[in-house]
């Protein structure tokens, strides 16, 4: 079944780029079924009631009501050179709660906060990530910030998670089965943060703030994985471990 986004599932009716697909991309008519969601845990199962030029009216046929992951992790991905468009469909696959890209030391992509059409693009693939998904969480997208800033807020306790991790290759990372073991009060947390470094990972200053932050080493392995694999294999990992299937 079709899904499209919609905002407010009080006022069942597509409009702008949502309305034109279905119109004129999926030729949908009256009586077709739709699914729509909000971005914020609710869906709708409907039917196509009316189609104008610019819209359509669709007629409410069931609800329901998607419950977030027990664990709500933050991606901090310092932005690499490529397949950020990548990174952003599979984390929101993979049900994250928020997406911070960051700017590092090693980051050779230049992005500010003022880059709007970069972080609309980034919106949309997020948007389609839960279309195709079937999830009906839409994650937050960030504004961008410098990896340093960040790490000093965190550092203050400006931002609170119950476990800050951060992928290392370094000698003192370790499995996230043993730092949970080695941390029995963060055994079920919350919130979890990872942050993931670019294309030569963070440098040592970086890690050194991060780990000023409490963010614990975590060890993806010996070998060294590209920045994409690294953030889909902590995501996953951190999903296998912490929450129910």
């Amino acid at each position: 079944m079709h899904r499209f986004y919609l905002p407010d599932l009080e006022h069942l009716v597509l409009s702008g780029g949502e309305a034109h697909h279905a119109t004129h991309v999926l030729r949908l008519k009256e009586g077709d079924s739709v699914n729509v969601f909000d971005g914020r845990g609710h869906e709708a199962q409907c039917a196509v009631r009316e189609i104008s030029a610019d819209s359509i009216h669709l007629k409410l046929l069931v609800k329901g009501n998607t419950f977030p992951l027990p664990c709500r992790i933050t991606l901090a991905q310092a932005v690499p050179k490529k397949n950020m468009d990548l990174i952003l469909q599979k984390a929101t696959e993979l049900g994250v709660f928020s997406i911070l890209p960051l700017i590092s030391e090693r980051t050779i992509v230049q992005l500010d906060e003022q880059d709007t059409k970069k972080l609309e693009r980034w919106r949309a693939i997020c948007l389609e990530a839960c279309k195709q998904s079937g999830n009906n969480w839409l994650p937050e997208l960030q504004t961008p910030l410098k990896a340093r800033d960040f790490l000093a807020d965190l550092a203050e306790q400006k931002k609170s998670f119950d476990l800050k991790l951060i992928a290392s290759l370094q000698p003192d990372s370790r499995p996230l089965k043993k730092i949970l073991a080695d941390s029995p009060r963060i055994s079920a947390p919350m919130s979890v943060l990872i942050l993931i470094g670019p294309e030569g990972d963070f440098t040592p200053a970086e890690i050194n703030l991060a780990k000023s932050a409490g963010c614990a080493p975590l060890s993806l392995g010996s070998l060294v994985l590209r920045a994409e694999t690294a953030a889909l294999y902590a995501l996953s990992i951190i999903r296998h471990e912490l929450t129910p299937v």
